[in-house]
């Protein structure tokens, strides 16, 4: 009982009289011991000793981190670690015994980014929030344990990283919180060569680690998709490209700087500035057809047949970081269903040998429920490519479609433009080497909510240009 009283077992002899003595405890003897009497008792399985990490009198021992990742507007609570004083285990292998997050010994996976593993509850919490970032650029939870409240930002100006109190002071070395308080810049463990920190070990490889830790992730399992024939070079045709929710038509763009031919470009999009610009960079070559809702089968069977299909649904109500968001079903998120219902139309016959490809992308930081629905209409699972790794700018995003290879880890070739200066204009200077995620929100250019611009141009600091944004 969480006020400790026992009582003994009850006998048929004193029965009535034990039973009284209880009652009369109940009405007139509880007294909860102050806040933590209303705690509930400790998680068993969550229960550990860090053997020379953790001393018996810095051990700290708190609630344990329930999820439920149905719940869209979870908020991962503060990280503790559980700790028993009394189990002594001198041959504990902590990076593959117990969770590196929250303690629990019924491990599921590895952790992506350190050598260690995660529980399921905590495996689940990272799915919603290692991708969630505050409005200030940084990751909204610790690195580590996708929790934590008191947290230590890296002060390196291209990592938008931070971990929490609990974790630097028990997985590094106690103390260790408040020693890197007084460091600045401090560079965090994911920035400086790989080497261990007490139990925090970074992964070598944790680019490709994080690519598989987030595939077939939603439970489910699917058919593979349907193979198409190669075609020989000479009986290749120009493409004809479907672009939804469109943009400044960077999937143009793209397509041409691989070397594709486009027979017809046709972009659904209703931002006006955004037309203005595809229009103006590509010299009307893209055919803007506005709102994907108005588009028909009978304007399919004019256009097509489309051996390309692309499109991102607006994120605003799937993104965790909103607080008002909605979901798939309402709000912008149901704009996702627009993508179905023409890639359903554009789909070839079974009997067709037409090749047919197609890409849907969207933010990482939605929620579990959410993300496998898009699952179970679209048949696959994402894939997540972050796009700092062939980019200046940090940009994680799940990807579900049918090209080939696209689950491979991607390779940075000599063309690929990975550092800010390289995509700038002529007579102006990178202020950093990669930046934070860009969105619509033009105060997202800025490195943090009231950081500087990335960019000098005449001694003066400048947004980024649409052309610069473009590469």
């Amino acid at each position: 009982m969480r006020s400790s009283k026992v009582f003994p077992p009850l006998t048929e002899e004193h029965q009535e009289d034990e039973l009284k003595a209880m009652l009369d405890w109940a009405f007139d003897g509880f007294r909860p011991s102050g806040p933590q009497g209303f705690q509930p008792p400790p998680d068993p399985c969550g229960e550990l000793l860090l053997c020379g990490l953790v001393r018996p009198d810095t051990a700290v021992s708190a609630k344990p981190n329930h999820l439920d990742t149905a719940l869209s507007d979870y908020q991962p609570p503060a990280k503790r670690k559980n700790v028993q004083k009394s189990r002594v285990c001198a041959e504990l292998d902590f990076s593959r015994d117990f969770c590196l997050s929250c303690g629990a010994s019924n491990i599921e996976i590895f952790h992506p980014l350190f050598k260690g593993s995660l529980c399921l509850k905590c495996k689940d919490n990272f799915m919603e929030t290692l991708y969630r970032y505050d409005e200030d650029g940084y990751q909204s939870y610790c690195t580590v344990c996708c929790a934590g409240l008191e947290v230590i930002l890296c002060g390196n100006a291209s990592c938008c990283r931070c971990y929490c109190k609990d974790c630097l002071n028990i997985l590094v070395g106690p103390g260790t919180f408040e020693q890197l308080m007084e460091v600045d810049p401090w560079n965090c463990y994911m920035c400086v060569p790989p080497k261990r920190y007490g139990v925090l070990s970074c992964r070598p490889d944790w680019s490709v680690r994080v690519q598989e830790f987030f595939v077939n992730n939603s439970a489910m399992e699917f058919e593979p998709h349907r193979v198409y024939p190669s075609i020989p070079p000479s009986q290749r045709r120009p493409l004809r490209v479907l672009s939804l929710f469109d943009g400044i038509a960077t999937g143009y763009l793209v397509l041409k700087d691989l070397g594709f031919k486009v027979e017809r470009y046709i972009a659904s999009e209703i931002c006006e500035d955004s037309i203005a610009v595809g229009m103006i960079k590509h010299e009307g070559k893209i055919e803007h057809v506005n709102d994907v809702r108005n588009i028909t089968k009978k304007h399919i069977a004019e256009w097509g047949p489309f051996d390309l299909l692309i499109g991102g649904s607006p994120c605003n109500d799937l993104s965790m970081v909103n607080p008002a968001r909605k979901g798939l079903y309402e709000g912008t998120g149901r704009l996702f269903f627009e993508y179905y219902r023409l890639l359903t139309l554009l789909r070839p016959r079974e009997d067709e040998d037409r090749p047919f490809f197609w890409l849907f992308e969207n933010v990482v930081a939605m929620s579990s429920r959410d993300k496998t629905d898009i699952c179970r209409f679209l048949e696959c699972n994402p894939v997540l490519i972050d796009a700092v790794k062939v980019s200046p700018a940090h940009r994680a995003r799940y990807f579900w479609g049918n090209l080939p290879g696209m689950d491979r880890p991607l390779a940075v070739s000599q063309n690929d433009k990975v550092d800010l200066q390289d995509c700038l204009e002529v007579g102006r200077t990178a202020k950093f080497n990669k930046v934070r995620t860009i969105t619509t929100k033009s105060n997202s250019i800025r490195q943090g909510k009231t950081g500087p611009l990335p960019v000098t141009m005449n001694g003066k600091d400048d947004y980024l240009w649409c052309t610069e944004l473009e590469r």
